[in-house]
């Protein structure tokens, strides 16, 4: 005689007050027909029995759950993934053995990531983390000494025999690959990076005509359209490229970066792709204006300004960095202390998500220890703060046989002074007057007359309207 097997339902609560508020919810949903009531007559201990099994077995894991979270210093959070204990345990809801073992190496794992963060702050609960065999993820929630989240990240595991240890990503945990074409890009990724790719996907073509139309260039860049690869495998922050045909970007996953908990995935994303992009169309644009090697710092100007203009996470320390260096003039005077930004740490921090350093898009700042910073200042020489076209003229001798010297050499704000020029430019004579100074580039040789080309006013107004504009967006005297 072959016994039926049992059909049980579960109900998994996190804690007794969510178990009595369902127990009541059920109570008064109506009052049970007479056949129900006889039927239960004739087995009083065994609903008994099945309710002791659920408030026992759930209770456990709960216990489970929240052992030891007061002393956690990091969060293990992965709202978007599959919960591995609980659909495993909707397959096997007897299986005893199967909640030890991996409430075990929940514990273990989360033991782990406390030594390698000893001096994040306590009580960051564990909620969920995703184990497939002897790999692991974590999304991990990293706190400050006063016990506020700072910084978030998605770490990668492999069990050994001497415990978990951390590894380097693994795609194979981050789901199926994955593309998306738009009118100008073909994004191949993975599942989890979905979100993040749909959401960037109208801005960043956007971005790119923008930046194609600000350059001069024709808005369509060509038959084939430009490949960024989303990877967990990419080293954080920095997006590499591949020069050939198609031009390629490999872009971090947002998962991967020490972020701060205010950035979401698709800001991340986002400034990640604008850096590359920006230099294919610095690329595209020296040889279509065939732009001479003396006005290249205009270049460099025009690209950080597209960068604070692009609406970008970057683009909120524009006023920072263009107050610090016009009111405060680091090595203006001789024995004059270097002061730096107001903000200089969080600044740092800002850029070093996606830069080695601000000064790699022309910004004087290194972001090193202070003493260096402050030697590098002063190894350029004090100078005034850039108020005068003169002071910005063609950098290299007019004589190609005269060898580039120390005498030629930039002023440390030199970019980010160009970048406010072109502000200006925008915001009095618009943006259709960008493509003209872009082709400009390749014809004239001084501001005397690229000035009256471009903008139609003398460079001598140009260069009053600029300063008037120093002065009253950032203060500058």
């Amino acid at each position: 005689m072959h016994s039926q097997a049992p059909i049980i339902e579960w109900m998994i609560v996190e804690n007794d007050m969510d178990w009595e508020r369902l127990h009541t919810a059920a109570l008064l949903d109506g009052a049970p027909d007479a056949s129900r009531c006889v039927r239960l007559g004739h087995y009083p201990w065994g609903g008994v029995i099945l309710l002791l099994l659920l408030v026992g077995v759930g209770g456990w894991w709960w216990r489970v759950e929240q052992d030891g979270l007061l002393q956690a210093k990091a969060a293990l959070v992965m709202p978007d993934l599959p919960n591995p204990f609980v659909s495993s345990a909707l397959r096997e809801p007897a299986d005893v053995a199967w909640w030890r073992q991996h409430g075990r190496e929940a514990r273990e794992l989360r033991t782990t990531i406390q030594a390698s963060e000893p001096d994040t702050a306590p009580d960051a609960p564990l909620h969920t983390i995703h184990v497939q065999g002897d790999r692991a993820m974590a999304s991990v929630l990293l706190y400050t000494a006063y016990g506020q989240v700072a910084h978030r990240q998605t770490r990668f595991y492999q069990r050994t025999q001497e415990g978990w240890q951390q590894t380097q990503p693994d795609v194979t945990l981050w789901g199926p690959e994955r593309s998306l074409e738009t009118a100008y890009f073909v994004y191949h990724f993975r599942q989890n990076d979905a979100g993040a790719v749909i959401a960037i996907s109208a801005q960043m073509d956007a971005l790119y005509q923008t930046m194609r139309r600000n350059f001069g260039l024709s808005g369509a860049p060509g038959a084939e359209k430009l490949l960024i690869d989303v990877s967990v495998t990419q080293t954080s922050g920095y997006a590499s490229v591949w020069f050939g045909a198609p031009y390629r970007i490999h872009a971090p996953s947002p998962a991967i970066f020490v972020a701060p908990v205010d950035l979401t995935d698709a800001e991340l994303l986002a400034q990640s792709i604008a850096f590359p992009l920006l230099d294919q169309v610095l690329m595209e644009t020296r040889a279509q204006f065939a732009v001479r090697e003396a006005w290249q710092p205009v270049l460099y100007g025009l690209s950080l300004w597209q960068l604070w203009d692009g609406d970008l996470p970057l683009s909120v320390w524009r006023d920072d960095v263009v107050t610090w260096l016009y009111l405060h003039r680091p090595g203006a005077d001789a024995g004059q202390d270097i002061m730096l930004p107001e903000r200089y740490r969080a600044l740092c921090a800002a850029h070093q998500l996606w830069l080695p350093a601000p000064y790699w898009r022309g910004i004087p700042l290194f972001c090193i220890d202070r003493d260096q910073e402050e030697w590098l200042f002063k190894a350029v020489s004090p100078r005034d703060a850039l108020v005068r076209l003169d002071q910005l003229a063609p950098l290299i001798p007019p004589s190609e046989n005269v060898a580039w010297s120390y005498s030629y050499a930039p002023h440390p704000g030199h970019t980010v002074a160009l970048a406010t020029l072109i502000e200006y430019a925008v915001i009095t004579y618009g943006r259709e007057r960008l493509p003209v100074l872009v082709a400009g580039l390749g014809q004239h040789a001084d501001w005397e007359t690229l000035v009256p080309a471009v903008f139609g006013v003398s460079a001598t107004e140009f260069e009053a309207g600029w300063q008037a504009h120093l002065e009253s967006s950032y203060g500058a005297p």
